[in-house]
């Protein structure tokens, strides 16, 4: 039974709608939470009343709201754990930054004592603390998509996920080639504190390294179309001349093309992270140059493999590698039909 959820598509497709993203109506609200949908909190497959159930798997991330990557994850996720023979529990802080609910729900899974977590971390240092409990507590750990802050192996039994330093500087190095050696680019971040976001603006500055290109700024767009918009504008306005921009994510561009659209700014080329569905339509269209392609079916599958390994005891823990790498690769216009074959 696939997850339920009424916002899994983006209200900003059409960007003219980008200013209304805050304004949801409290009716849909309602209705979502009449279905069983839950905003912030836990949604337990139906799995859970069965009785053949081996234990509880949790997925700890973000939110699947207008965020094409997180979404393509979570189902990941729940199709493997339940065709393993778990009951899947789904834990979302309901928001892009909402770090401190994220610990909260995780501490609260360890007190539910959950047979295993599966975690996306919104801030890598932030939920150290709470991976020593989990610890503590006997219960396994995998990272998925964002890393944990350095110096913290112990806690978790693998990171599963891209390699992000590297789809930055894949990133950076297309860029250069696009705009012919020259010119000067803009940037806009993730959120403050994502480990993920900040490896792929660092390694989209060493793709421009010995290059001609230029980074004239660099914000945070907060993983958000609003923030991301406003951002590229207060960018644009104090840098008239840029000829490219590189966004952490595709779930900023729609923010970015309407803030370019709004300074009548033409022929920026345009490259992203994740490879999303949203990402392949506009670089069909032609109003991206391209986005570094994730995989997120590969990315839960593959944690949740990990994990009842270790649960199961076929796998020690300390014989899983620490970083499993799910790959990358660029979509673009020269290989647009393999970027809708694999596109999420």
């Amino acid at each position: 039974m696939p997850i339920v959820h009424f916002f899994t598509h983006t209200f900003l497709f059409k960007r003219c709608a980008v200013r209304g993203l805050s304004k949801v109506p409290a009716a849909v609200f309602a209705l979502a939470l009449i279905a069983g949908t839950t905003f912030t909190g836990v949604k337990q497959s139906t799995a859970a009343e069965s009785s053949g159930s081996k234990g509880t798997i949790a997925l700890s991330l973000k939110t699947i709201t207008n965020d094409d990557f997180q979404k393509a994850l979570a189902d990941a996720v729940k199709a493997k754990t339940e065709s393993m023979g778990y009951t899947f529990l789904l834990v979302t802080a309901g928001e892009q930054t909402a770090v401190s609910t994220q610990v909260n729900q995780v501490e609260d899974l360890i007190a539910k004592k959950v047979t295993g977590i599966v975690l996306n971390p919104m801030d890598g240092n932030a939920v150290v603390p709470v991976l020593g409990k989990a610890r503590d507590a006997g219960i396994p750990v995998v990272i998925v998509d964002s890393p944990v802050a350095k110096g913290h192996d112990d806690l978790y039994i693998t990171f599963v996920g891209t390699d992000n330093f590297n789809a930055g500087m894949q990133a950076g190095k297309q860029m250069v080639q696009a705009l012919g050696n020259k010119g000067k680019v803009l940037v806009v971040r993730g959120a403050n504190g994502s480990v993920a976001g900040d490896n792929r603006v660092d390694g989209f500055k060493k793709g421009l390294e010995g290059s001609g290109v230029m980074i004239a700024g660099e914000q945070p767009g907060n993983w958000t179309n609003s923030v991301a918009m406003q951002v590229t504008e207060n960018m644009l306005q104090a840098n008239k001349d840029v000829q490219g921009l590189f966004s952490a994510s595709d779930v900023m561009l729609d923010g970015i093309l309407e803030a370019l659209s709004d300074a009548n700014r033409k022929g920026v080329v345009i490259i992203s992270v994740d490879g999303s569905h949203k990402a392949v339509d506009l670089l069909a269209a032609g109003e991206i140059y391209g986005t570094m392609a994730q995989f997120p079916q590969k990315i839960g599958s593959l944690a949740v493999e990990k994990l009842v390994s270790v649960i199961e005891n076929k796998s020690a823990a300390n014989s899983i590698p620490k970083v499993i790498d799910s790959g990358t690769m660029l979509y673009s216009k020269d290989n647009l039909d393999e970027a809708k074959k694999q596109m999420f």
